[in-house]
């Protein structure tokens, strides 16, 4: 998904694609480009540069970007240290390696336990109930920000404002690039006669997300949390 993108960005885009940290000052947290907000894009580079840019965001569903998410954390957590507080309750029983050791049937519980577990701890009137949905990477110092994909989108002054051009939904970009590289030229090389997304994916493998959507009450707190 995001991890791809950027990778072609990286390589075909060098010249035009730039990173870029801010905050971190006074007790804020730092923002980091590849993980801010629109809101915090606007707060930092103001309205009229971003009012002329061209913006655009890449969604999926919100049941797949979570089994998604699950599986990546639970990967990158090789030692209980590495997942610093651990503040989105990934199993130590799957850190690392192990979770690649599950079957296909013991890694579809895992994830719905995981998910009662995460709204138990960050129901919708928590705080912190953007962390249901991810770590805040400084976005969370803003009230636009929650759990869904929408206050990724959202204005500065109003939360249910979507304020970027284009949204994309993962599940077709990664089939047809064509309006994206029509927008962002620097994506197609001269070697290319049609532009797919690259793979890249260092998550271990895991059933197709429609084999997670089997449990009522998963799919009960997906449902709501993700309304919007």
């Amino acid at each position: 998904g995001g991890t791809s993108l950027i990778e072609m960005f990286h390589k075909r885009c060098k010249d035009e694609y730039v990173t870029d940290w801010w905050g971190g000052k006074k007790g804020r947290p730092w923002h980091r480009s590849f993980h801010a907000t629109a809101d915090s894009y606007i707060r930092e580079y103001g309205r009229d540069v971003f009012d002329e840019a061209y913006t655009f965001a890449v969604v999926r569903h919100p049941l797949a970007r979570q089994v998604s998410n699950f599986f990546f954390l639970a990967e990158m957590c090789e030692e209980e240290g590495s997942c610093s507080k651990n503040d989105r309750l990934i199993p130590k029983k799957v850190n690392g390696k192990y979770i690649s050791e599950l079957t296909d049937e013991e890694k579809i519980q895992v994830f719905h336990d995981w998910i009662e577990k995460l709204y138990n701890k960050y129901p919708p009137s928590s705080p912190d109930h953007y962390l249901f949905g991810s770590k805040g990477h400084g976005n969370e110092e803003w009230d636009t920000f929650s759990s869904t994909q929408t206050s990724w989108l959202a204005d500065e002054t109003n939360s249910n404002k979507i304020v970027v051009q284009k949204i994309f939904k993962l599940e077709e970009l990664s089939d047809n690039m064509d309006e994206l590289v029509e927008a962002i030229p620097c994506l197609r090389t001269k070697k290319d006669d049609e532009v797919k997304m690259v793979k890249k994916n260092k998550t271990s493998k895991y059933p197709d997300f429609m084999r997670f959507a089997n449990n009522k009450r998963t799919k009960e707190i997906i449902k709501e949390v993700y309304a919007d």
